[in-house]
């Protein structure tokens, strides 16, 4: 994030599930009039931080190494070059030779700081040398954290997207997060705008490491079935059983003339994938791919035999599809124009790919009284070593949360919202222990004459954005910095033996194009 103010769109944006969205006119070229994805204020970040690494970490779960980060700006405590020396620094160093505590500050400095922004560290766990090592932003939720101490609303912002992040399985699912940033001493009171371009995601779920294609190539490379140097373009929608292209500059289908999209200055190819992931060429989910209808042509330059374009049919109940785009000569450089055939919502916005509201996030796990008095996660030098460390967590499984307010609440579209939003903060949600966050119940439920946790389910800086906001814990404390999370798909953080837990009492309705219709292009 190039500064820490959040952008404000230029326009409302209506919430997902109304599908009030503009349609795009009979086609749409995707030209270059709107950056892809590169939105800074945008706030779709992976979820992956497991419930253990949140909650039993040695900076987090360690009273005194909790104080310090609360109470310090990021750099005086880890960067080596502008670290402070003295007993909180080297503290929250020690500290890091817990791998949790590694992950939970790569989480924590992904949600403080914003896209492009690092924060160095060095890593003891490696040999003196090659320690240095840098934890990366997103979310830009208080960038001024790098800087200087965080204020209040600061932590509970990061708090509560920690918790959004926080899941059992260690799923790497894409959320989008929706809420308000409020920081009154700095002037500040503005919406998480929503990106009106949403990329595809690189990195499938239940994988370790980024998809092949999105890597760079190695030595040079031609043709549309290798798995390096691909970009990801865009995510569309298609109608139920219909046939669609999508073309960078071939037809509709090699039997037709008129050209779909276009491509300059090198050869393109294009790739189609199911759903809102990219995929690698032997992948199960690839659609189909296109080197442009001359069989064998080794031009390399665009032109009407060469151009790319996909047709295929979509599923019977209609679904996401993924475009990628590519040189055909991996050391080329040039633009593909995407476009697609009538009928397709192409390219989609945030809030037409997450559609699925899931519920609230809200609390503040930094301070020096976050924490239970009996829980203090150490790590010390084992008896009689020079080398060998010792890291001492709870022995037992925790029936209370650890962090002392830490708080969830759950959207009504769920059947069974409690045993829902219980299992996405538990580690062992079957037996509700060790538990990251404590479930307060829906977050609303249109009902004046029942009990919800908020007082609002769309916040009054952006309408239409679908955020909840001032929540309430099981003490009727007021809490103004929630984070709404968002979800593609009601499953994405369910594993297959509780699917019964992410059924809904309805499904929203297919989503529509949420940019202006200028759309984009591709270059590499």
């Amino acid at each position: 994030m190039a500064s820490s103010v959040l952008r404000v769109p230029w326009c409302f944006l209506l919430l997902a599930l109304t599908g009030c969205e503009p349609a795009l006119p009979e086609r749409t070229d995707l030209r270059a009039d709107v950056a892809l994805g590169t939105s800074r204020s945008d706030i779709r970040i992976a979820n992956s931080l497991t419930t253990q690494e949140l909650v039993v970490n040695a900076i987090a779960a360690n009273h005194d190494a909790n104080e310090a980060l609360s109470t310090h700006s990021l750099e005086s405590l880890f960067d080596p070059d502008l670290m402070v020396v003295g007993p909180e620094s080297a503290l929250v160093n020690n500290q890091l030779r817990d791998p949790y505590a590694q992950r939970f500050m790569a989480y924590l400095v992904g949600c403080a700081l914003g896209p492009g922004e690092t924060l160095a560290w060095l890593d003891p766990l490696q040999p003196a040398g090659s320690q240095d090592r840098e934890w990366e932003g997103s979310a830009g939720l208080c960038p001024w954290w790098r800087t200087s101490a965080p204020g209040t609303a600061c932590l509970k912002r990061v708090t509560a997207c920690l918790l959004a992040r926080n899941n059992g399985l260690g799923y790497h699912v894409a959320l989008s997060m929706r809420g308000e940033l409020r920081e009154p001493h700095l002037s500040l009171a503005q919406p998480f705008a929503l990106d009106a371009w949403t990329k595809p995601v690189d990195h499938l779920p239940t994988a370790s490491a980024p998809l092949s294609s999105v890597a760079p190539c190695a030595e040079q490379t031609v043709g549309a079935a290798r798995d390096c140097g691909w970009t990801m373009h865009s995510v569309g929608w298609c109608p139920a059983g219909q046939t669609i292209s999508v073309g960078a500059g071939g037809p509709e289908s090699c039997a037709s003339e008129a050209p779909l999209g276009s491509s300059a200055d090198a050869r393109m190819v294009l790739r189609v994938c199911n759903g809102i992931a990219g995929c690698d060429s032997a992948d199960a989910r690839l659609v189909a791919s296109s080197e442009g209808c001359t069989q064998g042509s080794t031009d390399p330059d665009p032109s009407p035999s060469t151009d790319p374009s996909v047709q295929f049919t979509c599923p019977a109940n209609g679904g996401y599809f993924t475009v990628m785009t590519a040189p055909w000569d991996s050391e080329a450089s040039g633009t593909a124009n995407v476009a697609v055939t009538p009928g397709v919502q192409a390219p989609l916005s945030e809030r037409a790919v997450y559609r699925i509201r899931e519920g609230a996030f809200y609390g503040n796990l930094f301070g020096k009284d976050a924490l239970r008095d009996d829980i203090n996660v150490t790590v010390s030098l084992a008896a009689g070593s020079k080398d060998l460390y010792v890291i001492k967590r709870p022995r037992s499984h925790q029936t209370k949360p650890i962090f002392n307010d830490l708080y969830a609440c759950y959207d009504p579209g769920w059947v069974h919202g409690r045993a829902y939003a219980t299992y996405r903060v538990c580690a062992l949600p079957g037996t509700h222990e060790d538990c990251a966050a404590t479930v307060t119940g829906p977050c609303w439920t249109g009902d004046p004459s029942l009990q919800h946790r908020c007082d609002t389910q769309d916040g009054p800086l952006l309408s239409g954005d679908g955020d909840f906001e001032r929540c309430r814990d099981t003490s009727n404390v007021l809490w103004k910095e929630p984070i709404t999370v968002y979800l593609n798909g009601a499953c994405d953080l369910v594993d297959d033996q509780h699917r019964d837990l992410c059924k809904r009492w309805s499904e929203p309705p297919p989503p529509q194009n949420g940019t202006d219709s200028r759309g984009g292009s591709s270059k590499r």
